[in-house]
């Protein structure tokens, strides 16, 4: 049944537009003299995102238009192939030492982003399939496989970033759907085992946990400080970015740490660039949209009319959620880098692409449902 769009709806929708919009300013703002340092144009990251911005726009109001319960269907399919292109990449070059990316002529695809938005699909039709009884070990052995495999081809690549928001938000969707404690805590000593051997076993990760306790227990140290390594330099950068900009910022396009200081001024730590020139007003309201978002997408999670529902925009809605947070949590050295990109603001056309696919699915969500919308209460 189709319903017209109520507040929740329109808040998510509001939110997103708000931060492609403003993304797409600061992002020409501050990508300039990166690109040009690699003889591009300084319009460069912004061309490129605003055809990517085009094109994941049509794909959230596309995906918003077809039934989510037809799309579940087709869920295990779309893991089937996200698995496949999680092998594919680690057969890929290597770039800045990590396997993430897929190149097909001029465009890149990150495969692990199409894998986080599968998997959810596929938790949320598979578990409400269940009706969260797992009476069968069989299946829930076949899910934990499922999951289990996608995590370790994530952390081949390395990735610790978006294996932690994997695992985050299918804790998030397990725990929803009253899995039992012997089961999560024993799926989270597994992780923490995985994620142990991939710091202490990689270098490259390894090194960044270094870097974030040497921030902590120093902010001030020299960058050259012996013993760490470009992660302390990265955050060094980024702290001085966002405690420059103060709380009106220094200006659209007259941030100084954009200019070779701080590294990924466009992606990774495009929050600090952005907030140098946007102050601290720009920073709350950055925090403001993700955090009416959230309040969005949990709601129209909370009026759905069947547990598939529920739990697809729940995933969904957390998904980016925990992205957003990851983000501003390495931008403002509480957490260590990671490379995850600032959803809807950062530049990266996958991201974006598979970003709005996800909110495609939430306002799907809240446009078709059997029966009239309720509040849905899960009961453990």
């Amino acid at each position: 049944m189709r319903q017209r769009s109520a507040a929740p709806e329109r808040i998510v929708m509001l939110s997103v537009v708000l931060l492609m919009a403003v993304g797409l300013i600061f992002i020409y703002s501050v990508s300039g003299p990166y690109s040009q340092s690699q003889g591009l144009s300084e319009w460069y990251y912004f061309i490129r995102q605003t055809i990517w911005t085009v094109l994941a726009v049509t794909t959230l109001f596309v995906t918003s238009l077809i039934d989510y319960h037809k799309l579940l269907k087709l869920s295990p399919f779309f893991v089937a192939i996200s698995l496949g292109l999680l092998v594919a990449v680690l057969f890929a070059p290597a770039k800045q030492h990590v396997h993430r990316w897929l190149e097909f002529g001029p465009v890149q695809l990150q495969p692990s982003e199409v894998f986080k938005v599968s998997l959810i699909m596929f938790l949320a039709f598979s578990l409400a399939k269940e009706k969260a009884r797992f009476s069968n070990k069989k299946k829930i052995f076949m899910k934990i496989i499922i999951i289990m495999v996608g995590m370790v081809l994530v952390a081949r690549q390395p990735d610790l970033g978006t294996l932690t928001v994997i695992f985050s938000v299918t804790f998030a969707l397990l725990f929803l759907v009253g899995v039992k404690a012997r089961y999560l805590l024993g799926g989270t000593a597994a992780i923490a085992i995985m994620g142990s051997i991939i710091v202490f076993g990689i270098g490259y990760e390894k090194d960044r946990i270094t870097d974030y306790f040497a921030i902590l227990n120093n902010p001030l140290a020299d960058i050259n400080t012996p013993g760490t390594h470009g992660g302390f330099y990265q955050v060094r950068q980024s702290l001085i970015s966002i405690g420059s900009g103060g709380l009106i910022g220094r200006g659209l396009g007259t941030g100084g740490q954009k200019n070779l200081f701080l590294p990924a001024p466009h992606t990774d730590f495009v929050f600090s660039s952005s907030s140098e020139e946007g102050g601290l007003i720009l920073g709350v309201f950055i925090l403001t949209m993700f955090l009416l978002f959230i309040w969005g997408s949990l709601k129209v999670a909370q009026m759905a009319g069947d547990l598939e529902g529920f739990l697809l925009a729940s995933g969904m809605g957390m998904l980016i959620a925990i992205q957003a947070a990851i983000n501003i949590g390495v931008a403002t050295g509480i957490l260590p880098v990671t490379g995850i990109t600032l959803p809807f603001f950062s530049y990266g056309g996958s991201s974006l692409l598979i970003c709005c696919a996800a909110v495609g699915l939430i306002l799907s969500v809240a446009r078709h449902h059997d029966g009239p919308r309720v509040n849905y209460v899960m009961v453990r």
